[in-house]
């Protein structure tokens, strides 16, 4: 594929181009950073429409997943959803001359069916973070002729896309492997984050002008400091910390069961997540916040912690990881997904086995008693986190890869 260079077309117009993003969970993220570099590239005309609009439904569409039948591959409600987005995001495109477009992206797949209603004159880009086929796997469905239609129907969208853009090596392998897609019509590109940008005078925009939060005591540390710039819940505590929505898939019950029956004397867990169960609040050393912006998340938040823990039971490209991560924290998290092609194990975190007890424990029982060799683990987390997971280097990269699809 030949690549235009940044900043200019071939034939010095900018392409007229939609970009459909499904908005719940980490997808925000994404659509946070690809609307910032859109910005600022001359070679797009660019309308972004957030899929807002498709939480509701999507929602209700979700809990036409019976798990004793879904476990069994006896499930309709992933081709259900397909189809609804079909007609949703076909209600804006039929708004435009299929003749005037020169890219359509759509992320995800999932609301990508529509592309199927499009002249093949159109150039469309459709762009994942998984396949159905190893989310299906990952969930641990039965594979049944009820799944095979959403698989058959998965192909034919990848089939159609003059590219797919893929977040990880994984998601990307299964779509040349399962879906029989040519390896040159797939392209990897991660996602990524870059951390909020500092104030005028060099310090995070809570700062108070002389380089400490704005809840500084003028030493450096936060009031409640312990002198390493943590936060002090106890100073004998080692700080938790886990992020994430879809409290139960993302194992953050099993964190909150294994903290509280191994380390509640030991270490402090904050969990931030807007559907932790009912009584986490007051339980021991645990603290629960429903709702915490990303900038406050990624400067305050996360930087305050010790140690990471996402022991998620099935997962893709999570933010979360990459979030830790760039913060400089170390990582425990899953070998599910794409997780093993953010984590080194032993490194900049620990892999451990999904929706086990005793591995957890032993990681965590050994951040406790190795706490001094967790900043050397943070630091290099934060090292590979810019090399391999910055908005700035990957960003700029997707729109260079876009900019060379044409008609």
């Amino acid at each position: 594929m030949q690549l235009e260079s940044r900043g200019s077309s071939r034939d010095g117009r900018q392409r007229k181009s939609l970009f459909f993003v499904e908005y719940g969970l980490g997808h925000k993220t994404h659509l946070r950073f690809l609307q910032q570099h859109l910005a600022d590239d001359a070679r797009f005309n660019s309308t972004v429409i957030p899929l807002h609009w498709m939480d509701g439904v999507g929602d209700f569409l979700g809990k036409l997943h019976v798990p004793p039948l879904g476990n069994r591959g006896l499930d309709l409600g992933t081709w259900i959803t397909f189809q609804f987005k079909r007609q949703q995001v076909g209600w804006f495109l039929r708004r435009h001359k299929p003749e005037d477009l020169d890219l359509v992206y759509i992320h995800t797949q999932t609301a990508a069916t529509s592309v199927l209603d499009l002249p093949r004159s159109v150039p469309a880009v459709v762009s994942i973070d998984l396949t159905w086929k190893l989310a299906f796997a990952e969930a641990r469905f039965a594979t049944t002729p009820f799944l095979q239609h959403t698989l058959d129907l998965e192909r034919r969208i990848f089939e159609r896309a003059d590219l797919v853009v893929s977040f990880s090596e994984w998601a990307a392998n299964s779509v040349i492997e399962d879906y029989g897609i040519p390896a040159s019509r797939v392209q990897v590109v991660r996602n990524g984050i870059t951390l909020p940008k500092a104030n005028g005078n060099g310090h995070h925009r809570n700062g108070n002008g002389n380089g400490h939060h704005k809840n500084g005591n003028g030493n450096g540390h936060h009031k409640n400091g312990n002198g390493n710039g943590k936060h002090a819940i106890g100073d004998d505590l080692l700080k938790i910390g886990f992020v994430g929505n879809d409290f139960t898939r993302k194992g953050g019950d099993l964190l909150l069961q294994v903290h509280q029956e191994h380390f509640a004397d030991r270490a402090h867990l904050t969990l931030v997540s807007g559907d932790v169960p009912r009584g986490s609040q007051g339980l021991p050393n645990v603290k629960v916040r429903t709702k915490v912006p990303w900038d406050e998340l990624m400067t305050d938040v996360l930087p305050a912690w010790d140690l990471f823990v996402f022991p998620t039971r099935y997962d893709y490209s999570p933010y979360a990881v990459i979030e830790a991560m760039s913060a400089g924290v170390p990582v425990i998290s899953t070998r599910v997904g794409a997780i093993p092609e953010m984590i080194e194990d032993g490194q900049s975190g620990f892999l451990i086995a999904a929706d086990e007890v005793e591995p957890l424990v032993d990681r965590m029982d050994w951040a406790l008693n190795n706490r001094a060799a967790l900043p050397e683990m943070g630091a290099r987390a934060k090292a590979r986190a810019e090399d391999q997971y910055a908005a700035e280097r990957n960003y700029p990269l997707l729109m260079d890869v876009l900019a060379g699809v044409r008609r």
